[in-house]
């Protein structure tokens, strides 16, 4: 059974593997931040959408400083261990379609 931090940590290492394959992907070499606020931005609409703008907020500030506090990083030993999860997911994701959802009813 997993533990609620394994969860958190796996998500994590993955996540960030993901974004840096991403990155590399998206980057031009004259505009690197661009590409990271992207990022930022897209994450921030996903949080939104998921757990609603005001969680998202408190998220978003406090990552910062959850990230110093536990001096988090990911290694190249982490990134190769959950490498048959992006493996995974790129195959899954190869015949991308959106899944186009009906705009709410404005009341």
């Amino acid at each position: 059974m997993l533990k609620h931090d394994d969860v958190i940590e796996r998500s994590s290492i993955v996540t960030y593997a993901l974004m840096q394959e991403l990155h590399e992907a998206l980057s031009a070499p004259d505009s690197p931040d661009d590409v990271s606020l992207g990022m930022i931005m897209g994450l921030a609409m996903f949080l939104d959408d998921k757990i609603g703008p005001m969680r998202s907020q408190r998220l978003m500030e406090q990552a910062p400083r959850i990230i110093l506090k536990t001096d988090a990083h990911v290694t190249e030993d982490m990134k190769a261990r959950i490498a048959p999860v992006l493996r995974a997911f790129a195959e899954q994701i190869k015949d991308f379609s959106p899944v186009v959802r009906p705009a709410p009813a404005v009341i």
